[in-house]
C-alpha cells in the first residue's frame, strides 16, 4: 500500500503546529506522539518536522541587538500605558525598571 505524500500546506500546518509545542516546551517525544496519533507519522517524518520547525524558530530570533531592544522597549511602553490605565501602579514601575535595564541605565 502506497502512502499519499502530505500537501505542501499540511506540512506548513504541521511545522507550525509544532513550532508551538516547542515554545510551550514539549519534547521530541511529546511531538512524536502527537503526530503518531493525529497525523500518522514515523519518527523519521518527525524528525524532518522538527528540523523545519527549529529552523523557523531561529530564523524568527535572527534578530539585530538594537532592532530586539527597540521592540522589547515598545512592548514595555505599551504594557506600561495598559497599566497606568488600570491603576497598576507596581506594574507601571515594574516597566519604568524594566526600560532602564534594556536601555543601560541601571
Amino acid at each position: 500500500m502506497t502512502r499519499k505524500r502530505a500537501t505542501a500546506a499540511a506540512v506548513e500546518h504541521r511545522t507550525a503546529e509544532v513550532v508551538l509545542m516547542l515554545a510551550a516546551g514539549s519534547t521530541r517525544r511529546d511531538v512524536l506522539d502527537h503526530a503518531a496519533e493525529h497525523w500518522g507519522l514515523s519518527s523519521r517524518q518527525v524528525d524532518r518536522l522538527l528540523a523545519a520547525a527549529r529552523l523557523q524558530i531561529k530564523s524568527d530570533w535572527n534578530i539585530e541587538r538594537p532592532d530586539f531592544t527597540a521592540e522589547l522597549l515598545s512592548q514595555l511602553s505599551t504594557l506600561q500605558m495598559e497599566a497606568w490605565e488600570k491603576g497598576k501602579l507596581f506594574l507601571v514601575l515594574a516597566c519604568i525598571n524594566a526600560k532602564a535595564r534594556l536601555a543601560g541605565l541601571v
